[in-house]
């Protein structure tokens, strides 16, 4: 009986050390997991203004990306840039960020 039971204790030791030590192992896998579900897709629509003769007006369709953790939207952009380069990108939807980022980004 008492071979059983140290037999029992030594075969469940040997399944919990292995889980303990891959626990402690992998904190950058538990801390990704806060991560999941803080992004999220929508799709919708947007309007832009001609700010210069206040008449023109178009309505575009899109998707948009939410971090619920800042509360930050952006915009998904793919097109053909002047130069001929594609681009596609994640845009910022408020005026303020997108007004930085061009005088940033500038003629080279």
């Amino acid at each position: 009986m008492r071979y059983v039971v140290t037999a029992l204790l030594l075969a469940v030791m040997s399944v919990l050390t292995p889980c303990a030590a891959e626990a402690s192992g992998n904190k950058e896998t538990v801390k990704d997991n806060h991560e999941i579900g803080r992004y999220q897709l929508f799709q919708g629509t947007y309007t832009t203004i001609d700010l210069k003769y206040r008449q023109a007006s178009s309505t575009f369709n899109a998707v948009f990306l939410l971090d619920t953790a800042t509360g930050n939207v952006k915009r998904y952009v793919n097109r053909i840039d002047e130069d001929g380069r594609y681009i596609e990108t994640w845009l910022p939807t408020d005026i303020v960020t997108q007004m930085d980022s061009k005088k940033t980004i500038g003629p080279q």
